[in-house]
């Protein structure tokens, strides 16, 4: 079986006060597979399975706003070093945002076989 690839953003671990990589297309899948299932049975027309490329980045981008964006645990205060008087708040919507081409493809790539066209 081949192993899944992964598509790791930074977070900040508050209890550990530590950064740590975050493989994001876990919960992307989950959310892909919880759409094929109900699709089958006429779920709902605003959880429609993503068909073409295009659709697939709609659904990372809804998918990611919904999850990571504008919550303290997906975000961080970044930097650079040596530190100066500027920062910036950045959060795994962000990253993902940045990467939405790359992101997408691999779960376009993924579930080609397993969407009806």
């Amino acid at each position: 079986m081949n192993e899944k690839r992964k598509f790791n953003v930074l977070t900040w671990d508050f209890n550990g006060d530590k950064i740590e990589h975050y493989d994001v297309l876990p919960y992307l899948r989950n959310r892909l597979e919880e759409r094929i299932e109900k699709n089958g049975n006429n779920y709902d027309e605003h959880f429609t399975v993503p068909k073409s490329f295009n659709d697939f980045k709609k659904f990372v981008e809804n998918e990611s706003l919904y999850q990571f964006w504008s919550r303290c645990e997906y975000e961080m205060i970044v930097h650079g070093w040596p530190a100066r008087k500027n920062d910036y708040k950045i959060d795994v919507h962000e990253q993902i945002m940045m990467n939405i081409d790359v992101i997408s493809g691999i779960l376009f790539d993924e579930y080609l076989d397993k969407i009806d066209k």
